[in-house]
């Protein structure tokens, strides 16, 4: 008789860790096809342009991933493709540092798994991010290691597309134009398309601009413009206007600055700026939420319902108390932003900076600055800014004038747009020249904010 009952509990007690198990398993099954649901329509709403809705998109399914205990071969190849497509939307929205983490975890997964054509993926993804960080030898670095596993496989269209990376996004960025046409071209030769391609001839033309080729440049600038991207579009017409008042001929450069105009118009509204870092801190509280419901899985009904409720309402609370906060901290910059802004309109390069933001005609372009005008525009800033000025000087003594001027205009916010044509020259020079301030006249070449950061800390 005690026999037959520790036989049958011990039958009782395999049936119910059969149960568990087979309950774990179909849960962690669940969790990991609804993330691979996401993710496919994360690249489907990737490859339609809603960003935003993307991001989201892979965000839950590494959430749920991250609650899924096997490590198989396609839950790491599941891991890596999210991690990579979503590093790809962090760096799309300046999010640069958490862009280049996720693709470097995703190196890290394709590797378990020995998927080279992911590695390579992957590679050529953190070499992009490195060089939004201005992290130009590591950029050239992932890129190479990107083209050795491309040329392994002979993967020819990747070739292509990391030829026309490296001369942009290296030899380029670091003035060895005569490499950086050696890639490009490398890259129109072996038969990029589409979009690769106009980009392509828009940088052969804008860098045999630079050495002063300019019949050289011309070709690729006009093959540039059957482009479909406003962006690029307004970058060759950029090139092409200075072109124009090299050789003199004011006419055609005056057409090449109402195109530039328009262009640049289209291409602010092309790439408005989403709201991703909500959506991020949205998706690592529902982590959280989802991470203590799988530790409390186990207790009772009623525990879990009093948890939960107890989490509802702290968040409740908590949603009330930081829009309150967030309401009022909105009220006292608005005032904040008045009250700079009836003090700067004093200011003419101040008001023709405005007016450069808000309307983009030749009307507004006809302005004339003098030094004294610059003047006032810094002691403004200084005002508003409790010395501004006086305090950057102090920290970076090599700091020119011209840079002074250059910094305010950051300070208060204008944007890059608007002081390259406040200073009257091309968009891609304003560029280097932040950067040659940040790393020659600053000294800050291993720092990782941006020059943006730099001076809003300020």
């Amino acid at each position: 008789m005690q026999c037959m009952k520790a036989k049958l509990t011990y039958q009782i007690i395999l049936a119910m860790a059969f149960i568990v198990v087979m309950t774990s398993c179909e849960s962690q099954t669940r969790r990991e096809q609804r993330a691979h649901a996401l993710y496919e329509q994360g690249v489907q709403l990737r490859s339609q342009r809603l960003s935003e809705e993307a991001t989201e998109c892979f965000l839950k399914a590494l959430s749920l991933m991250d609650n899924v205990e096997t490590h198989g071969r396609a839950s790491l190849q599941l891991r890596a493709n999210i991690k990579d497509n979503l590093g790809s939307m962090y760096n799309k929205h300046q999010m640069f540092e958490d862009a280049l983490n996720m693709h470097r975890e995703a190196v890290n997964d394709f590797k378990q798994i020995n998927d080279s054509v992911g590695m390579m993926t992957a590679w050529r993804n953190c070499g992009r991010a490195a060089k939004s960080l201005g992290w130009y030898a590591q950029t050239k670095q992932f890129y190479d290691n990107a083209f050795q596993i491309a040329t392994l496989l002979n993967n020819k269209e990747m070739m292509c597309d990391i030829y026309l990376e490296i001369g942009r996004d290296y030899y380029m960025e670091i003035g060895d134009y005569s490499q950086a046409i050696d890639f490009v071209g490398k890259a129109i030769d072996g038969g990029l398309q589409g979009n690769d391609l106009d980009v392509a001839n828009m940088t052969l033309g804008i860098l045999y601009y630079y050495i002063d080729e300019n019949d050289n440049a011309k070709p690729y600038l006009e093959q540039a413009l059957q482009s479909d991207r406003a962006g690029i579009r307004m970058s060759v017409y950029q090139t092409l206007y200075g072109i124009a008042l090299n050789e003199e001929n004011l006419e055609m450069a005056m057409e090449y600055e109402q195109l530039f105009l328009e262009n640049m118009a289209l291409a602010e509204r092309e790439h408005n700026n989403e709201n991703i870092q909500r959506i991020k801190s949205e998706s690592e509280l529902t982590a959280q939420k989802n991470e203590l419901e799988t530790l409390h899985r186990t207790k009772s009904l009623k525990l879990y319902l009093i948890i939960a409720v107890v989490l509802l309402g702290s968040l409740t609370i908590l949603l009330i108390v930081r829009k309150r906060v967030t309401d009022n901290k909105i009220k006292s910059l608005e005032k904040e932003l008045q009250m700079r802004d009836k003090v700067m309109l004093s200011s003419s390069v101040f008001t023709t900076a405005k007016k450069l933001g808000e309307h983009l005609t030749a009307d507004a372009l006809n302005f004339d600055l003098s030094d004294a005008d610059w003047d006032d525009f810094i002691s403004m800033t200084d005002l508003v800014y409790d010395g501004f000025s006086k305090k950057l000087l102090a920290k970076f003594p090599k700091l020119t004038r011209n840079d002074v001027r250059i910094c305010c205009l950051t300070k208060n916010g204008f944007s890059n747009q608007v002081i390259s044509v406040l200073l009257e020259t091309q968009l891609e020079s304003y560029y280097k020249r932040k950067m040659r301030i940040k790393q020659t006249k600053m000294e800050l070449a291993d720092d990782n904010r941006t020059f943006e950061e730099i001076i809003s800390e300020i």
